[in-house]
Protein backbone atom coordinates (compact mmCIF):
# COMPACT_ATOMS: atom_id res chain seq x y z
CA UNK A 1 0.00 0.00 0.00
CA UNK A 2 0.93 3.69 -0.78
CA UNK A 3 2.00 5.74 2.09
CA UNK A 4 0.10 8.98 2.56
CA UNK A 5 3.09 10.84 1.12
CA UNK A 6 2.56 9.05 -1.75
CA UNK A 7 -1.04 8.80 -2.00
CA UNK A 8 -1.68 12.68 -2.07
CA UNK A 9 1.61 13.75 -3.72
CA UNK A 10 -0.77 14.91 -7.16
CA UNK A 11 -2.90 17.09 -4.99
CA UNK A 12 -0.40 19.32 -3.43
CA UNK A 13 0.39 22.62 -4.03
CA UNK A 14 4.38 21.74 -4.48
CA UNK A 15 3.25 18.48 -5.87
CA UNK A 16 1.24 20.28 -9.36
CA UNK A 17 4.69 22.31 -9.87
CA UNK A 18 6.56 19.46 -9.35
CA UNK A 19 7.91 19.72 -5.84
CA UNK A 20 10.97 20.52 -6.36
CA UNK A 21 13.24 22.77 -4.91
CA UNK A 22 12.94 25.06 -8.31
CA UNK A 23 9.55 25.67 -8.04
CA UNK A 24 9.39 29.12 -5.99
CA UNK A 25 12.04 30.65 -8.76
CA UNK A 26 9.81 28.85 -12.38
CA UNK A 27 6.81 30.50 -10.52
CA UNK A 28 7.41 33.40 -9.00
CA UNK A 29 4.95 35.74 -6.61
CA UNK A 30 3.35 38.31 -9.07
CA UNK A 31 1.19 41.42 -7.85
CA UNK A 32 -2.20 41.08 -9.32
CA UNK A 33 -4.91 44.18 -8.78
CA UNK A 34 -7.47 42.42 -6.61
CA UNK A 35 -10.26 43.52 -8.69
CA UNK A 36 -9.14 41.59 -11.56
CA UNK A 37 -9.12 38.38 -9.19
CA UNK A 38 -12.68 36.46 -9.26
CA UNK A 39 -13.84 34.66 -6.16
CA UNK A 40 -14.12 30.81 -6.90
CA UNK A 41 -17.76 29.65 -6.67
CA UNK A 42 -16.73 26.50 -4.46
CA UNK A 43 -15.99 29.02 -1.44
CA UNK A 44 -19.54 30.02 -1.31
CA UNK A 45 -19.79 27.15 1.40
CA UNK A 46 -17.34 28.86 3.24
CA UNK A 47 -18.49 32.08 5.86
CA UNK A 48 -17.21 35.69 4.87
CA UNK A 49 -18.25 37.52 7.95
CA UNK A 50 -17.37 41.24 7.72
CA UNK A 51 -16.33 41.29 11.39
CA UNK A 52 -13.71 38.57 10.41
CA UNK A 53 -12.95 40.43 7.65
CA UNK A 54 -12.19 43.61 8.97
CA UNK A 55 -10.22 42.25 12.12
CA UNK A 56 -8.19 40.15 9.28
CA UNK A 57 -7.25 43.97 7.40
CA UNK A 58 -6.16 45.05 10.43
CA UNK A 59 -3.68 42.55 11.19
CA UNK A 60 -2.21 42.91 7.21
CA UNK A 61 -2.39 46.12 7.86
CA UNK A 62 0.24 45.74 10.96
CA UNK A 63 1.86 42.80 10.30
CA UNK A 64 1.75 42.48 6.41
CA UNK A 65 0.92 39.07 4.39
CA UNK A 66 2.69 36.35 6.43
CA UNK A 67 0.53 34.02 4.07
CA UNK A 68 0.39 34.32 0.03
CA UNK A 69 -2.96 33.44 -1.01
CA UNK A 70 -3.11 31.00 -4.58
CA UNK A 71 -4.20 32.10 -7.74
CA UNK A 72 -4.38 30.32 -11.11
CA UNK A 73 -4.81 31.68 -14.58
CA UNK A 74 -8.01 29.97 -16.25
CA UNK A 75 -8.91 29.94 -20.21
CA UNK A 76 -9.76 33.08 -20.67
CA UNK A 77 -6.56 34.58 -19.52
CA UNK A 78 -8.57 35.64 -16.21
CA UNK A 79 -7.44 35.55 -12.69
CA UNK A 80 -9.32 33.02 -10.11
CA UNK A 81 -8.69 33.02 -6.43
CA UNK A 82 -8.45 28.94 -4.84
CA UNK A 83 -6.75 29.86 -1.80
CA UNK A 84 -7.07 33.13 0.13
CA UNK A 85 -10.26 34.89 -0.34
CA UNK A 86 -10.22 36.52 3.26
CA UNK A 87 -6.84 37.96 2.38
CA UNK A 88 -8.47 39.18 -0.88
CA UNK A 89 -12.06 40.45 0.80
CA UNK A 90 -9.22 42.36 3.45
CA UNK A 91 -6.75 43.78 0.99
CA UNK A 92 -10.32 45.01 -0.71
CA UNK A 93 -11.37 46.82 2.78
CA UNK A 94 -7.59 48.43 2.90
CA UNK A 95 -7.44 49.63 -0.80
CA UNK A 96 -10.94 51.88 -0.12
CA UNK A 97 -8.89 54.11 2.17
CA UNK A 98 -5.12 53.31 1.21
CA UNK A 99 -4.41 52.71 -2.96
CA UNK A 100 -1.33 50.38 -2.10
CA UNK A 101 -3.25 47.60 -1.53
CA UNK A 102 -4.90 47.51 -4.55
CA UNK A 103 -2.32 45.10 -5.47
CA UNK A 104 -1.83 41.89 -3.56
CA UNK A 105 1.37 39.56 -3.88
CA UNK A 106 0.08 36.09 -4.90
CA UNK A 107 1.98 32.91 -5.95
CA UNK A 108 0.16 32.07 -9.41
CA UNK A 109 -0.62 28.21 -10.57
CA UNK A 110 -1.57 27.49 -14.46
CA UNK A 111 -2.46 24.07 -16.39
CA UNK A 112 -4.50 22.72 -12.99
CA UNK A 113 -8.44 22.17 -14.54
CA UNK A 114 -11.64 22.67 -12.77
CA UNK A 115 -11.76 19.58 -10.85
CA UNK A 116 -8.08 19.89 -9.35
CA UNK A 117 -8.60 23.86 -8.25
CA UNK A 118 -11.45 22.73 -6.04
CA UNK A 119 -9.47 20.13 -4.71
CA UNK A 120 -6.66 22.72 -3.28
CA UNK A 121 -9.32 25.04 -2.23
CA UNK A 122 -11.50 22.40 0.49
CA UNK A 123 -7.84 20.81 1.62
CA UNK A 124 -6.29 24.46 2.12
CA UNK A 125 -9.41 25.64 3.82
CA UNK A 126 -9.10 22.76 6.49
CA UNK A 127 -6.67 24.33 8.15
CA UNK A 128 -5.84 27.90 7.08
CA UNK A 129 -9.05 29.63 8.61
CA UNK A 130 -11.21 29.36 11.58
CA UNK A 131 -14.17 27.54 10.18
CA UNK A 132 -17.20 26.43 11.67
CA UNK A 133 -17.73 23.11 12.86
CA UNK A 134 -20.13 22.54 9.58
CA UNK A 135 -17.50 24.56 7.68
CA UNK A 136 -14.85 22.11 8.49
CA UNK A 137 -16.60 19.06 8.24
CA UNK A 138 -17.84 20.69 4.10
CA UNK A 139 -14.15 20.85 3.53
CA UNK A 140 -13.76 16.89 3.92
CA UNK A 141 -16.63 16.39 2.17
CA UNK A 142 -15.95 17.95 -0.81
CA UNK A 143 -12.72 15.75 -0.72
CA UNK A 144 -14.92 12.53 -0.98
CA UNK A 145 -15.04 12.50 -5.12
CA UNK A 146 -11.23 13.02 -5.04
CA UNK A 147 -10.45 10.46 -2.51
CA UNK A 148 -12.92 7.70 -4.03
CA UNK A 149 -11.12 8.40 -7.40
CA UNK A 150 -8.27 8.23 -6.34
CA UNK A 151 -8.95 4.69 -4.58
CA UNK A 152 -10.63 3.19 -7.17
CA UNK A 153 -7.60 3.96 -10.07
CA UNK A 154 -5.38 2.66 -7.38
CA UNK A 155 -5.31 -0.48 -6.73
CA UNK A 156 -3.16 -0.88 -3.79
CA UNK A 157 -5.66 2.00 -2.15
CA UNK A 158 -8.00 -1.08 -1.96
CA UNK A 159 -7.77 -1.27 1.57
CA UNK A 160 -7.25 2.37 2.80
CA UNK A 161 -10.53 4.07 3.87
CA UNK A 162 -11.99 6.94 2.02
CA UNK A 163 -11.13 9.39 5.08
CA UNK A 164 -7.29 8.27 5.34
CA UNK A 165 -7.18 9.43 1.89
CA UNK A 166 -8.80 12.36 2.61
CA UNK A 167 -6.45 13.01 6.04
CA UNK A 168 -3.30 12.42 3.15
CA UNK A 169 -4.52 14.81 0.99
CA UNK A 170 -4.49 17.77 3.45
CA UNK A 171 -1.55 17.13 5.37
CA UNK A 172 0.23 17.03 1.90
CA UNK A 173 -1.20 20.24 1.09
CA UNK A 174 -1.24 21.82 4.39
CA UNK A 175 1.81 20.72 5.82
CA UNK A 176 -0.70 19.47 8.96
CA UNK A 177 -1.34 15.80 10.39
CA UNK A 178 -4.85 15.10 10.88
CA UNK A 179 -6.57 11.47 11.07
CA UNK A 180 -8.73 10.13 9.08
CA UNK A 181 -11.09 9.09 12.39
CA UNK A 182 -11.15 12.82 13.18
CA UNK A 183 -12.40 14.07 9.82
CA UNK A 184 -15.14 10.95 10.13
CA UNK A 185 -16.20 12.08 13.54
CA UNK A 186 -16.28 15.65 12.58
CA UNK A 187 -18.64 14.84 9.86
CA UNK A 188 -20.82 12.89 11.80
CA UNK A 189 -21.06 15.62 14.75
CA UNK A 190 -21.68 18.17 11.67
CA UNK A 191 -24.47 16.02 10.40
CA UNK A 192 -26.03 15.39 13.61
CA UNK A 193 -25.92 19.05 14.44
CA UNK A 194 -27.47 19.96 11.41
CA UNK A 195 -30.57 16.76 11.78
CA UNK A 196 -30.91 17.08 15.45
CA UNK A 197 -30.32 20.57 17.47
CA UNK A 198 -32.97 23.06 16.99
CA UNK A 199 -32.09 26.26 15.27
CA UNK A 200 -30.88 27.79 18.42
CA UNK A 201 -28.74 25.42 19.83
CA UNK A 202 -27.01 24.68 16.14
CA UNK A 203 -25.56 27.93 16.08
CA UNK A 204 -23.98 27.29 19.72
CA UNK A 205 -22.38 23.87 18.39
CA UNK A 206 -21.65 25.46 15.07
CA UNK A 207 -19.31 27.53 17.00
CA UNK A 208 -17.47 25.32 18.86
CA UNK A 209 -19.72 26.22 22.11
CA UNK A 210 -21.19 22.68 23.07
CA UNK A 211 -19.31 19.68 23.77
CA UNK A 212 -19.44 16.30 21.33
CA UNK A 213 -21.51 14.98 24.79
CA UNK A 214 -23.63 18.03 25.37
CA UNK A 215 -24.55 17.82 21.23
CA UNK A 216 -25.42 14.01 22.02
CA UNK A 217 -27.73 14.70 24.91
CA UNK A 218 -29.44 17.73 22.64
CA UNK A 219 -29.76 15.47 19.96
CA UNK A 220 -32.19 12.95 22.18
CA UNK A 221 -34.64 15.61 23.39
CA UNK A 222 -37.11 17.00 21.21
CA UNK A 223 -36.57 20.37 19.01
CA UNK A 224 -39.24 21.91 21.15
CA UNK A 225 -37.63 20.76 24.47
CA UNK A 226 -34.49 22.21 23.20
CA UNK A 227 -35.87 25.51 22.32
CA UNK A 228 -37.60 25.86 25.51
CA UNK A 229 -34.03 25.14 27.27
CA UNK A 230 -32.37 27.75 25.40
CA UNK A 231 -34.76 29.83 25.86
CA UNK A 232 -34.76 29.50 29.65
CA UNK A 233 -30.61 29.73 30.33
CA UNK A 234 -29.53 32.20 32.16
CA UNK A 235 -28.13 35.24 29.95
CA UNK A 236 -24.69 34.95 31.65
CA UNK A 237 -23.52 31.65 30.46
CA UNK A 238 -21.38 32.18 27.42
CA UNK A 239 -18.55 29.79 27.58
CA UNK A 240 -18.21 26.22 26.14
CA UNK A 241 -17.65 25.06 29.97
CA UNK A 242 -20.87 26.99 31.07
CA UNK A 243 -23.34 26.23 28.22
CA UNK A 244 -22.13 22.33 28.20
CA UNK A 245 -22.76 22.11 31.49
CA UNK A 246 -26.36 23.74 31.50
CA UNK A 247 -27.11 20.99 29.19
CA UNK A 248 -25.46 18.31 31.21
CA UNK A 249 -27.69 19.62 34.06
CA UNK A 250 -30.67 20.00 32.64
CA UNK A 251 -30.37 16.07 30.64
CA UNK A 252 -30.20 14.62 34.07
CA UNK A 253 -33.91 16.23 35.09
CA UNK A 254 -35.41 15.40 31.68
CA UNK A 255 -34.42 12.15 31.22
CA UNK A 256 -35.62 11.05 28.20
CA UNK A 257 -35.24 8.10 25.39
CA UNK A 258 -31.71 7.01 23.78
CA UNK A 259 -31.08 9.45 21.35
CA UNK A 260 -30.61 6.58 18.91
CA UNK A 261 -34.35 5.89 19.20
CA UNK A 262 -35.41 9.02 19.17
CA UNK A 263 -34.06 9.74 15.52
CA UNK A 264 -35.44 6.28 14.69
CA UNK A 265 -39.11 7.09 15.65
CA UNK A 266 -39.33 10.29 14.18
CA UNK A 267 -37.90 8.85 10.72
CA UNK A 268 -41.03 6.05 11.01
CA UNK A 269 -43.28 8.72 11.75
CA UNK A 270 -42.15 10.76 9.26
CA UNK A 271 -43.35 7.73 6.60
CA UNK A 272 -46.14 7.13 8.33
CA UNK A 273 -47.86 10.06 8.20
CA UNK A 274 -47.33 10.27 3.58
CA UNK A 275 -46.96 6.67 3.06
CA UNK A 276 -46.86 6.04 -0.79
CA UNK A 277 -49.87 4.86 -1.68
CA UNK A 278 -48.88 1.48 -2.43
CA UNK A 279 -46.35 0.92 -0.09
CA UNK A 280 -43.77 -1.73 -1.58
CA UNK A 281 -43.27 -5.31 -0.26
CA UNK A 282 -39.82 -4.31 1.07
CA UNK A 283 -41.51 -1.73 3.32
CA UNK A 284 -43.57 -4.21 4.52
CA UNK A 285 -41.19 -6.52 5.51
CA UNK A 286 -39.32 -4.01 7.16
CA UNK A 287 -42.29 -2.29 9.17
CA UNK A 288 -42.83 -6.63 10.29
CA UNK A 289 -39.15 -6.64 10.88
CA UNK A 290 -39.44 -3.78 13.10
CA UNK A 291 -42.55 -4.92 14.93
CA UNK A 292 -40.85 -7.72 15.84
CA UNK A 293 -37.58 -6.74 16.75
CA UNK A 294 -39.53 -4.30 19.12
CA UNK A 295 -42.16 -6.83 20.74
CA UNK A 296 -40.27 -7.78 23.28
CA UNK A 297 -39.49 -4.23 24.62
CA UNK A 298 -43.20 -3.39 24.57
CA UNK A 299 -44.50 -6.78 26.21
CA UNK A 300 -41.04 -6.16 29.20
CA UNK A 301 -42.96 -2.79 29.41
CA UNK A 302 -45.89 -4.49 29.86
CA UNK A 303 -45.67 -7.25 32.50
CA UNK A 304 -43.75 -4.65 34.61
CA UNK A 305 -46.43 -2.58 35.31
CA UNK A 306 -48.56 -5.12 35.85
CA UNK A 307 -45.86 -6.24 38.36
CA UNK A 308 -45.88 -3.30 40.03
CA UNK A 309 -50.25 -3.28 40.01
CA UNK A 310 -50.15 -6.60 41.96
CA UNK A 311 -47.48 -5.57 44.71
CA UNK A 312 -49.29 -2.14 45.47
CA UNK A 313 -52.36 -4.70 46.30
CA UNK A 314 -56.19 -5.02 45.68
CA UNK A 315 -57.39 -1.88 44.60
CA UNK A 316 -60.05 0.21 46.84
CA UNK A 317 -63.55 -0.46 47.15
CA UNK A 318 -64.83 2.84 47.88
Amino acid sequence: MNSPRQVAAGFTITGLLDGASRTRGRYPVSEIAVADIADHPANAAYSMDPAGIAELAESIREDGLTDLPLVRKVGDGSWQMVSGHRRKAAYALLAKDDPAYERMPCRVIEGIDDERAVTLLHAANYFTRALTVTERAAATEALRGDAVRLRSEDPSLSGMRVDDVKAAIIERQTGRKVSGKTIAREERLARRIAEDLSPEWAAEADRGNLSAEAVRSLAGMPKERQAEMHAAMEPWRRTKRELSDYVRSESKTQAGPDGRISKAARLVADFLESPPESPSAADLSLLREMALMTAPYAEAGTDARKRRRRASGPKSSK
